[in-house]
Formats: C-alpha cells, sequence, structure tokens
C-alpha cells in the first residue's frame, strides 16, 4: 500500500514526454561586445511591441502577443567591478519585426516601423530610461536556401550618451 503513490508518481513521469523534434534556433553576435562587459540577445517569437508612457512620461513597452511578429532585445551589461552599488551600467536596444521574406531596410525615421527603441540605465540622473530611434539604419536578410536570417542595425542618439552604436547577430 505504501508503493502505490511512488508508482502512480512513476507512472505520471513516464507517460509525459515532451516533443523531440522541437527546433531549435542558435543566434550568433558578430559585432564587437565592449571588452567591460558582456552581450546578449534574447528573441521573442510571436511577440510585438507596445510603447507606453508612464504617468511622469517616460516612455516604457510592453510585450503582446501577435502573430507572425518577433522581437529582439539586445542588453550590453557592464561588468561591476568589486561591490559598489551605483556603478551598474546597461544598454538594451529593442526592436519589433515582421515574418521576413527576403529583405527589408529601414532607415531613420522609417526605424518607427519597427519600433527601436534604446535603453540606457545607471546612476545618470536624467539620462536613463528608454528613448525612440530615429537616425540609423536596420537591416534584416532571410536567407532561406541556408535557413538564416542576418540582422544589422547602425544607430546614433543624441537623447543620451551611447556606447552600443551598432549591432549584428545572425540567427540559424
Amino acid at each position: 500500500m505504501k508503493k502505490l503513490p511512488l508508482i502512480i508518481t512513476l507512472l505520471i513521469l513516464v507517460s509525459c514526454s515532451t516533443k523531440k523534434n522541437m527546433q531549435s534556433s542558435t543566434v550568433t553576435i558578430t559585432s564587437e561586445c565592449p571588452k567591460d562587459g558582456d552581450c546578449t540577445i534574447e528573441i521573442f517569437d510571436g511577440k510585438s511591441i507596445m510603447m507606453k508612457t508612464s504617468e511622469f512620461g517616460r516612455l516604457y513597452y510592453d510585450l503582446e502577443e501577435t502573430a507572425n511578429k518577433k522581437v529582439v532585445k539586445y542588453t550590453y551589461n557592464r561588468k561591476v567591478k568589486g561591490d559598489l552599488q551605483d556603478a551598474s551600467y546597461r544598454e538594451e536596444i529593442i526592436f519589433e519585426v515582421p515574418s521576413v521574406k527576403d529583405e527589408l531596410v529601414f532607415n531613420d525615421e522609417s526605424l518607427q516601423d519597427a519600433k527601436v527603441l534604446f535603453g540606457r540605465f545607471c546612476y545618470c540622473k536624467g539620462q536613463t530610461g528608454y528613448y525612440t530611434i530615429d537616425q540609423g539604419s536596420l537591416r534584416i536578410i532571410n536567407e532561406i536556401n541556408s535557413k538564416t536570417t542576418t540582422f544589422s542595425l547602425d544607430f546614433t542618439t543624441k537623447k543620451v550618451p551611447q556606447i552600443i552604436k551598432s549591432i549584428s547577430f545572425f540567427i540559424k
């Protein structure tokens, strides 16, 4: 009788299975990351960016479910030396792209069609938060034969100082 809960638990675990044919993508960053930090990329499939403004007039975003779109988030985190509490520094570049057939190019004002945002987070009074980007170029190339999508973004902002001005990576 004491073994009955154990047997039931084992049967449940054995009967549960995961999809073995799940396709996973590999993201490779080809742009240079500053030596004093780490750079990462997150891809949110089936999501879009909803830009909002706080009660204090600051820009922020939420992700919402949307078919045939994805959101890309590139993050640069400066490594903090020692245990300095106010020394953290992070930049984020976020944009939304539709499913690409061949090639998409966004330039200057049309960067807002891709909802390109630059985020700067540090102990920098009055110079933190998210900012829209309207100077630069975003190019997305979908190579159907190699099943690779290449992203290249060059941008500048005069609103706040920035370290990251160019990112490039591919998804396979």
